[in-house]
Parts: structure tokens; C-alpha cells; sequence
């Protein structure tokens, strides 16, 4: 029995239309098979096993053995593997402890033993099968920018298996398959002209079509919150669901304009990521998403005087990895890092920033001035608390010009 694939699509491919509807027909279209034949007798010595297999685990497994028959490739890579089955089976554990409603699906609690495993392809995109077989494509761990990122992809796809979607999605199709079946007879018996018989045929198809897309959105809108919330319980900050969705709605924008309409299988991107936020701020959460991501992100870290150099030892302040500020004092290094998060936390704009000399200032308040005793950590001869204050300046401003540029997406 050759299965298809349960796609829990974050990055679609686009190719023909035809070949786009086809597949999200896929969506559910293939377990109508498998599920029918769970009242059939399981053939000769597995007969007792498969009696007592969950349908939606075998469904799972037998899918899962078809992929990696038809070539589905894995990484092996041990330090790989010990990330994703980690957070997995910590997020797993979560999950099968502290059921959440479903919006969507059902909220029959079944406790599986989940399965996660890393696919070798690039694609940005994560998938997960009835019963518990999860998988995150290599592309998405180069993708996501943190745990936090990683976590709400993982409660996203957890949440499509703990809620039963795939078994949901079936039974919709199914009905509606009956009433197209209705449809034709009704035409033939009233002796509706074959032509006429084909156009009725293509309505019902497309009709179709939209139901079952409208049934995957509510799926992945239903995936969404089960997500967060699973991913804050997990201890992993929800935030990280929304900046991942909204970097991955801005890159969507720069592909080419495809109007989709009823071949949609996933809610807009925009949509889901206001909807995340929502839920987020409901949760009476912060949503700061520098926490999570690594843009504007501001680090300290020391710096050892090395032999045979002037340079004393020191810290520096960076930003998004580049030179912010050195001094020898670590107390004050901190209080300039305090300085620029907060401004960073309130929005900091271009406009907002001014230099006088050796002081930076934002919105009329100092950052940071530039001491005398802080040019001996500076490795650059001829360094002055001038030429140091304008270098931070420009650090400061071509970070936040990138982050303009970026859409002011995190």
C-alpha cells in the first residue's frame, strides 16, 4: 500500500495549478484509503499486533516506512539528532501530560510515544504524520535563529498529530465525496447531457476543493494556538513562534505575486502571525522579540590584553556582531549594553539618535560618552573619544538601517 505524505506546509512549493490543487487534495485525500481499511482483518501473523495498534499510529508508521522506501533521506548527524529529540521529546512529554483543547480536530487525549526525525532537504518546511512521526527539514534549523524559534515550530506539528487532524480532514472529505457522488447520479438519472454532466462535475470538484482547503486553514489555525501555548508550558517563549512566522511571511512577499484563491491551503501569512500575537499578548506575556531572534541583538564579552601589546584587557559592547564600544571597565560596559537594550526594547528609530563630540545621545538622553580612559582598550592608532564616539554612531545607525531595510521584520 503506497501512502502519500501529510504535509504540514510552512514554505509551499508553487508549480501548476493543477498540480497545486492536486496537492492539497493530498492534504487529506490519502488517508481516506488507509482509514477505510481499518475494519478489515489484518493478514495472518500480525493479525493480534494490529488489533491493537492505535489506526492513527499505523497509518503513521506505514507512511513513515513508505517514505523512507521511496527515498525520503535523514540526517545521521549525532549532534543533530540530540537537538531535535531533546526539545522533542521534552515538548512530547508536555504534550501527552497537559492536554489542550482543539479548535479544530478532536481533543480525544491520546498519549503517543512521539517520533521526531530530521529530513535532509533544505526547503524550509516541517511535517508530521498521524500518531506521532514528526519531522523538521535540515533547512529549517539553519532557518529558525533560536530554540525558541525551533520549539514553535515542534508544538506546531505536535499539535496537528495530538489533535487528530488528519483523521478529521478524512471524514470531511468523505462526506463530501458522497454528496458529489449524489450530484452525478441525480445528473444522470434526469438525463442531464454529458457536456452539461462535465461542467457539473468540474463545480462540484472545485467546490470541493474550497471545502477541504477551508478545512486545512482551520487545521493549521488550530496547529497555531495549540502551538504557543504547548511551547510556553515547554518553557521555551512563544515569542519565537511569531518572529518565525513573520520572517518567513516577509521572505514569502519576495517571491513572485500568486494568487491563490481556493487552491489556499494555509491561512495568510500575516493572518497567522497577528493571530499568534494576539494570543501571546492574551497570555499576558511580553512580546519582545529580540529575545528570540539574533537581530539587534547587543552582547558584552571580554577582551585579554595580549603580550606584547599596549591594548589593556577589556569589554566590549557589540551589536549584531560588530564594535559598539570598548572601555576597561566592565561595570561600565554593562550599564552602556542596559543603555542600548532598553532603547532597542522602545523602538529606537534613526532619527532618534544625535552625536555631539564624544556623546551619543537618543530622544535627548545620553548612551554612551566616550571616555579618555577608554581609548587605551582601543586597538586602532590614534583612537580619540571623538573618533571612537563616531564609530559607535555609525554602528548604531547601520544597524538599524539594515533592520529598516529588513522591513522591520526580526
Amino acid at each position: 500500500m503506497k501512502n502519500q505524505l501529510f504535509r504540514s506546509s510552512l514554505r509551499p512549493r508553487f508549480g501548476t495549478v493543477a498540480a497545486f490543487g492536486l496537492a492539497c487534495f493530498g492534504f487529506a485525500a490519502f488517508v481516506a484509503p488507509v482509514l477505510a481499511q481499518d475494519g478489515a482483518k489484518p493478514v495472518a501473523t500480525n493479525a493480534a499486533k494490529e488489533e491493537k495498534e492505535d489506526p492513527e499510529v499505523k497509518l503513521g508508521r506505514e507512511t513513515h516506512e513508505d517514505l523512507l522506501r521511496s527515498g525520503l533521506k535523514l540526517v545521521k548527524d549525532p549532534k543533530v539528532l540530540e537537538r531535535v529529540e531533546t526539545m522533542g521529546k521534552k515538548m512530547a512529554a508536555i504534550a501527552n501530560a497537559n492536554p489542550i483543547p482543539a479548535t479544530y480536530g478532536s481533543s480525544k487525549h491520546v498519549p503517543y510515544e512521539y517520533r521526531f526525525f530530521v529530513v535532509d532537504d533544505d526547503d524550509i518546511n516541517a511535517f508530521s504524520l498521524p500518531g506521532g512521526f514528526i519531522y523538521i527539514n535540515k533547512g529549517i534549523l539553519r532557518y529558525a535563529q533560536s530554540d525558541d524559534e525551533l520549539a514553535g515550530i515542534m508544538g506546531h506539528e505536535i499539535a496537528h498529530a495530538a489533535h487528530h487532524h488528519v483523521a478529521k480532514l478524512q471524514r470531511e472529505q468523505s462526506r463530501l465525496n458522497t454528496q458529489m457522488a449524489i450530484g452525478l447520479i441525480a445528473a444522470l438519472v434526469a438525463r442531464v447531457p454529458t457536456a452539461d454532466t462535465m461542467n457539473l462535475m468540474t463545480g462540484f470538484q472545485l467546490i470541493a476543493l474550497q471545502k477541504v482547503n477551508g478545512f486545512g486553514q482551520d487545521a493549521e489555525r488550530d496547529a497555531d494556538h495549540a502551538g504557543v501555548i504547548l511551547t510556553q508550558k515547554s518553557g521555551y517563549n512563544p515569542v519565537g513562534s511569531l518572529t518565525f512566522m513573520e520572517r518567513l511571511e516577509r521572505d514569502e512577499k519576495q517571491r513572485p505575486d500568486v494568487e491563490l484563491g481556493i487552491f489556499r491551503t494555509h491561512p495568510p501569512g500575516k493572518e497567522r502571525a497577528n493571530n499568534i500575537e494576539g494570543q501571546i499578548v492574551s497570555m499576558g506575556m511580553p512580546v519582545n522579540r529580540r529575545e528570540v531572534t539574533n537581530t539587534l541583538r547587543v552582547q558584552v564579552r571580554p577582551v585579554a590584553a595580549k603580550t606584547g601589546e599596549t591594548v589593556a584587557a577589556s569589554q566590549e559592547v557589540l551589536l549584531d556582531g560588530k564594535l559598539l564600544y570598548r572601555t576597561p571597565d566592565e561595570k561600565r560596559a554593562q550599564e552602556v549594553a542596559d543603555t542600548v537594550n532598553k532603547l532597542l526594547d522602545d523602538n529606537l528609530q534613526i532619527y532618534d539618535l544625535t552625536r555631539d563630540g564624544a556623546t551619543i545621545s537618543a530622544r535627548g538622553k545620553s548612551v554612551l560618552t566616550v571616555e579618555a580612559n577608554d581609548i587605551a582598550a582601543y586597538t586602532t592608532a590614534g583612537t580619540t573619544p571623538e573618533t571612537a564616539a563616531e564609530s559607535a554612531f555609525k554602528t548604531l545607525r547601520n544597524a538599524l538601517y539594515r533592520h529598516l531595510l529588513n522591513g522591520n521584520v526580526y
